[in-house]
């Protein structure tokens, strides 16, 4: 049954993967993902005041002392829901070498090549931060999308001509585990249904179509070994979009399974944030029948990687929700993008513009509280945590010398920056990330 959700009277009224390598800087040496280390910005200079830029009228409230979390794990299910025959002309193009444990931090990422031939994608596993090891090589183009866990990933089979179909892949082992999505329509295109991701368990997949009864809706299915259930109806117009700088991930599960939110994005004043526990809408943050005001809309979503909290942006506000509570401000005055948490829940990075309309990158530590610090130099933007202490980020153009334009890992624990050997980043696990 279709369920539309009411506007939530508490609250007034799609995203690309990468690779990713990084490096860890110790003693003032560089370390494998990184190329030379710069000096030491130090704290001093490396981290200024927030009040630089879209500054928050009240400091986050300190997090209290942290309970004991559980380290999030791959999962050890096998993937059988839609089950599909494997596309007659598809190529496994994925090769891996060594084992990946089932908590290791990894990541997606294009390394960098100086003939930009050889550029190659891969699976970075950061068990060991000061020598990562590229566990899986992709060949370029490869349709990535999702890292569910260290252990699994979800590539799309639609390049072979064959209809809504997708694998779960099982990794190091290269096994393979298709699956289609059903069509509600029977004729409708098939971008009109798209998949959003699968739980941390594999024993769920969250995706989106078109109301096969008509209308300008998305439906948000989650698929079972039960059957197929329709938990929510969005606003959406289905028109020609070529994207935006301001979309990011459409949706993602937390590393518990628990609760999922899908952040569906057709225009910006028609974007709908929902948040689901098991088949269960329970939050709603959804356009008013004239649409979003002009920068009202929510955006940039992302779970916590160790606990069930979401943090959104909605207009010139960061929220922060929790099951069983409303929705808060969290950091009033600032419009953020690119929020990212690293594994162990710790630190919190995220892009905001400064007065001049640079982006610059921001750092909260969410252990023990206090206000956003801007890191590195100033003028970076992107970020995302490649492990507990690696920050990956990229600078502002200003110029034309494309070389001094690199992108750079941060290391939190001092504050240190070097240029780094990864081009682009395209997902990571288990810190999370409202884009990658």
């Amino acid at each position: 049954m279709t369920v539309r959700i009411p506007e939530l009277r508490a609250i007034a009224h799609r995203p690309s993967l990468a690779l990713l390598a990084a490096a860890l800087v110790v003693a003032g040496c560089a370390a494998p993902d990184t190329q030379q280390s710069q000096a030491p910005s130090g704290s001093a200079a490396a981290i200024s005041s927030a009040s630089a830029a879209p500054t928050p009228t009240s400091s986050p409230t300190p997090a209290p002392t942290a309970s004991p979390v559980s380290v999030p794990t791959s999962s050890t299910a096998t993937f059988t829901l839609l089950p599909a025959k494997q596309p007659a002309d598809f190529v496994s193009q994925i090769s891996c070498t060594g084992s990946i444990g089932v908590s290791d931090p990894v990541a997606i990422v294009q390394l960098h090549a100086a003939d930009r031939t050889s550029r190659g994608v891969v699976l970075r596993d950061y068990a060991d931060p000061a020598t990562p090891r590229t566990a899986c090589t992709f060949a370029e183009g490869y349709q990535i999308v999702q890292l569910i866990d260290a252990r699994h990933i979800v590539v799309d089979g639609r390049g072979t001509g064959s209809r809504n179909t997708y694998a779960v892949v099982d990794l190091p082992e290269v096994r393979f585990h298709w699956f289609q999505l059903p069509d509600p329509n029977h004729t409708e295109p098939h971008w009109l249904a798209t998949v959003v991701g699968v739980s941390p368990g594999l024993d769920q997949v969250l995706w989106l179509a078109a109301d096969p009864a008509g209308g300008e809706t998305d439906n948000v299915h989650i698929t079972t070994s039960a059957g197929d259930q329709v938990v929510a109806s969005l606003p959406n117009p289905h028109g020609g979009r070529c994207g935006s700088g301001d979309d990011s991930k459409q949706g993602a599960y937390t590393h518990s399974g628990a609760h999922l939110f899908v952040l569906d994005q057709p225009y910006s004043s028609l974007n709908s944030l929902v948040a689901v526990e098991g088949q269960t809408p329970l939050l709603s943050v959804v356009p008013p029948s004239a649409g979003w005001p002009q920068g009202a809309h929510p955006a940039m979503a992302v779970w916590s990687p160790t606990s069930e909290t979401l943090y959104y942006r909605r207009g010139t506000d960061v929220w922060k929700w929790t099951p069983g509570s409303d929705p808060e401000r969290y950091l009033p005055g600032v419009s953020w993008s690119y929020p990212t948490i690293t594994p162990d829940g710790g630190h919190l990075a995220y892009t905001a513009a400064s007065p001049d309309g640079t982006p610059d990158t921001y750092l909260i530590d969410l252990a023990h509280g206090g206000s956003p610090q801007m890191i590195g130099k100033g003028a970076r933007t992107s970020p995302v945590f490649l492990n507990s202490t690696q920050l990956w980020f990229k600078p502002v153009d200003t110029g034309c010398i494309s070389s001094l334009h690199q992108p750079l890992i941060y290391n939190i624990a001092d504050g240190s920056e070097a240029p780094s050997i990864i081009d682009r980043v395209i997902t990571v696990w288990p810190a999370t990330s409202s884009n990658y």
